[in-house]
């Protein structure tokens, strides 16, 4: 079957049908192609959207309420009309990641108002998890209107808006793995917080998303602190869910400092109370982060027990990048059990659905992962088979320079046989850790 097509090529045919070039080939295309199919409708879809003068009337009722706050009752009046505003005209265009970058809403005036950052913030808070790359998206444009709102609005407003945004786009970087660039949003985020009235509780979130990403970056003192810091001040707030997952970051410190039975510990009584919250996104956690100190302890059985319950759950809540994580997990304890094979075609299933979501990072970990299960098995031909392609397929994924050199070294080091499983976690270990300047150094020889 013909590759599929892209946007650009669906949207040449929705304009000019008769004069698309091999259109027989397209549409015979479509007839096969599911994926094509979909998404030609949903071009289509978002077309009618425009011609229907939706975006057009949006910007017009934002264009009637631009008078100061004063000559309004208040500015929570004001901000009822634009999130009513914003939710109405802009709901069907954020659902679709073709529709949004296709009506480009950060390039006109008029959408540069609170009511659109806060519609852009939730929307990418609700899809972080199942489109991360859509999700940054939405960040990144909410980002590009609240630096640029006028006076309008009060300052702490505008502040607070700001810190909203640079949140977002740190927690979907961390979706993606791009965790040095989710450091530099919440440096933003704080700052911004840092001048609003509530800046200890706001600044708190900031903190919990920070030690979640310093416990991927290795730097467990720095993330246990920061967690308890952020625990303390959300149990002060009477915020038990952010306590509780404050409380979670603490037992993934104690998990990545190899003490298994400890975490457990503290992961085992917050089942309970995530129960009661009727949190089944975090019980769903909770059960995954369990499967995985068992592992390490290894008690198979518990831990395939909780992973099927955490992958039950989030298959049911339709949290995709949590269903590959957990789906990892379960290949690594097919591997860790004796069933390579098995564990090995799991960890390759990851690896596709971490590329499909444009989480490369991640996707580089769990070939990672499979190259040393194969080294671990000495079956190197199949691990030199697996690097060869390596730099080729996450060059065209979008990884850069720096991360791509380890890679190629890596790959080189399994050619020639000389590629063990302390070579593979160092590379681990500068994928996680590295920024876009910082070069990739071989590990020192024993």
């Amino acid at each position: 079957m013909k590759p599929h097509y892209d946007e650009a090529a669906l949207y040449d045919y929705l304009d000019d049908p008769e004069g698309f070039a091999d259109r027989a080939a397209l549409e015979t295309h479509l007839a096969a192609c599911d994926k094509c199919r979909a998404l030609l409708a949903e071009l289509r879809s978002f077309e009618d959207a425009l011609s229907s003068t939706a975006l057009w009337d949006f910007a017009d009722a934002v264009r009637r309420h631009r008078e100061p706050p004063e000559t309004i009752r208040s500015v929570a009046d004001r901000l009822t009309i634009e999130d009513a505003d914003a939710d109405q005209y802009l709901t069907p265009i954020l659902a679709s990641p073709a529709a949004f970058r296709r009506a480009n809403i950060g390039s006109m005036p008029e959408m540069r108002n609170a009511g659109v950052v806060r519609k852009l913030c939730t929307v990418s808070r609700d899809l972080r998890e199942k489109q991360p790359m859509h999700a940054l998206s939405l960040a990144d444009a909410a980002v590009s209107i609240a630096e640029q709102l006028d006076a309008i609005y009060p300052r702490v407003l505008i502040d607070e808006l700001r810190g909203a945004s640079w949140l977002e786009r740190a927690n979907a970087l961390r979706y993606l793995g791009r965790l040095p660039e989710a450091i530099d949003a919440l440096d933003l985020a704080e700052r911004a917080y840092e001048q609003t009235p509530v800046a200890a509780y706001s600044i708190a979130i900031v903190q919990y998303v920070r030690a979640a990403v310093l416990v991927e970056l290795d730097r467990y003192d720095d993330a246990r602190r920061l967690a308890r810091n952020s625990a303390r001040v959300f149990r002060q707030f009477g915020e038990n869910d952010r306590w509780l997952h404050a409380r979670m970051i603490e037992a993934c410190v104690l998990f990545h400092q190899n003490q298994f039975s400890e975490a457990l510990a503290v992961f085992h009584p917050l089942v309970d109370p995530a129960k009661d919250l009727d949190d089944v996104t975090t019980l769903a956690r909770l059960y995954l982060n369990i499967a995985s100190c068992h592992l390490e302890l290894e008690s198979f059985d518990d831990a395939h027990r909780h992973l099927a319950l955490a992958l039950s759950l989030y298959e049911a809540l339709g949290l995709e990048t949590e269903k590959i994580r957990t789906r990892w997990t379960l290949g690594t304890l097919h591997v860790r059990t004796g069933q390579v094979v098995e564990g090995i075609n799991r960890l390759h299933d990851a690896r596709r659905d971490f590329e499909r979501l444009g989480a490369t990072t991640d996707a580089a970990l769990v070939t990672l992962d499979i190259v040393e299960a194969l080294l671990a098995t000495e079956r190197r031909n199949e691990a030199a088979d697996l690097c060869a392609g390596l730099v080729e397929s996450f060059t065209h994924a979008g990884m850069t320079g720096n991360a791509l050199t380890a890679l190629a070294f890596l790959r080189e080091a399994v050619t020639t046989g000389n590629a063990t499983p302390v070579l593979v976690h160092h590379v681990r270990s500068y994928l996680k850790e590295r920024t876009e300047d910082q070069p990739f150094l071989p590990p020192d020889r024993p």
